[in-house]
């Protein structure tokens, strides 16, 4: 394998794709990698990981070019669909998986769910601010006590008046620190099952009796992850998102959505941590030749990026079905679950290949290390997914 041949980037040159994407789509895909080229380097990406510092610049550039305006309905400033949106993320993923992160977490998961259940002044209000990206979003649904167990939530919305009380806290919420509201998963009623009376309310962030902390953990340092307290809040009845005590149901809707999103920057970023592995390879020389020259390694990146490509099939599959209406609950869940782990076996092979360069924070693949295992739970662990398929499959 020469150094040539593998740097031909085989992000945006795809025959595999011409069955999924227009012409349009592919020049889309080759405007977001130049535009970030330009305004997210790798230096300033490692800056703002080392750091923990929001982007705030970017973001807005980020606005100017349109792209929190994706899959949204046209009527409120809206434009193109799911086939746009994996096509934007694979490639914003190959730069930042928490960038990434950041706009599904504002237009698949809040966005979508204000989209199909909002109230109609909500929708007047915040969806075009949404597509401008004059408005952010964080969702909050776990708990300490329920982890993967969702539906077990104790988060009370206690009604009052004009107001639900809330009062509990959540964990592991993306994006918090720099959110202007918080939609939140709520219990309002205790039903005969878990997945009964739950509600969705959307929260101001600078509510009186709402206390967001960050937490520090391995990896996506740029997008903070919070502990929400929410403290005798106040929340007006009509913040209610959806249907009172069906908010779980409801919210099923978007998560086939979501995980379509994340396999789509889980390839993104794994092609990314082959692209590097394989430039170290080629670049370094022991023994007289080049890494590439032993078979141990070449074979290792075959691996690699034949993972990467599963993924994207995988994912492209996913996308299609929901674009065109088709139910996709084990599909979505399939290319989740297959790309999270493709991603943490890329980033653990290239950290191999690269010896004590890649276990060393000078270079980028051990962000891909810290950040793919994040794929593994968040978004619905990898084992949930696995059930879900399999429930699919038997009954």
């Amino acid at each position: 394998m020469s150094k040539q041949v593998f740097y031909k980037n085989p992000l945006l040159d795809r025959n595999d794709l011409r069955p999924y994407l227009s012409d349009e789509q592919f020049e889309f895909r080759e405007s977001v990698h130049r535009f970030l080229e330009k305004n997210a380097t790798p230096e300033f990406l490692r800056e703002c990981d080392e750091n923990k510092i929001f982007p705030h610049e970017l973001i807005k550039a980020i606005s100017n070019q349109g792209w929190f305006a994706i899959t949204l309905p046209e009527e409120f400033g809206g434009i193109g669909g799911y086939m746009d949106m994996v096509a934007m993320l694979e490639i914003i993923g190959y730069h930042s998986a928490s960038l990434a992160r950041y706009w599904n977490i504002n237009v698949n998961m809040v966005g979508g769910a204000l989209v199909l259940l909002a109230n109609q002044t909500a929708k007047d209000n915040l969806l075009p601010l949404l597509a401008e990206g004059k408005v952010s979003f964080a969702f909050a649904l776990s708990e300490n006590g329920s982890g993967s167990d969702a539906a077990a939530l104790t988060t009370s919305a206690i009604p009052n008046d004009e107001f639900f009380i809330v009062n509990g806290t959540k964990m592991w919420i993306s994006g918090a620190l720099t959110a202007d509201y918080i939609l939140t998963a709520c219990r309002t009623e205790k039903g005969q099952g878990k997945h009964e009376g739950i509600s969705l309310l959307l929260i101001p962030r600078d509510a009186v009796g709402v206390q967001v902390n960050p937490i520090n953990l391995l990896g996506g340092h740029m997008i903070r992850t919070c502990e929400i307290n929410f403290v005798d809040v106040k929340v007006p009845k009509i913040n209610l998102v959806g249907d009172l005590h069906l908010g779980w149901s409801q919210l099923m809707t978007v998560l086939s959505k979501e995980r379509i999103a994340l396999a789509a920057i889980c390839t993104g970023a794994a092609q990314a941590a082959v692209i590097q592995a394989g430039q170290y390879a080629a670049d370094r020389n022991q023994f007289g030749r080049s890494l590439t020259a032993f078979q141990a390694i070449s074979h290792k990146l075959s691996d690699m990026q034949t993972l990467v490509d599963a993924s994207r099939m995988l994912t492209y599959r996913a996308a299609r079905l929901l674009d065109e209406g088709i139910d996709c609950v084990r599909e979505s869940s399939q290319a989740k679950y297959f790309a999270g782990d493709a991603y943490m076996q890329i980033a653990t092979n290239g950290i191999q290949i690269m010896g004590a360069n890649g276990y060393s924070m000078e270079f980028p693949m051990q962000r891909h290390f810290r950040e793919a295992k994040l794929f593994q739970i968040f978004g619905g662990t990898n084992e949930i997914q696995r059930n879900i398929v399999a429930k699919n499959l038997f009954e």
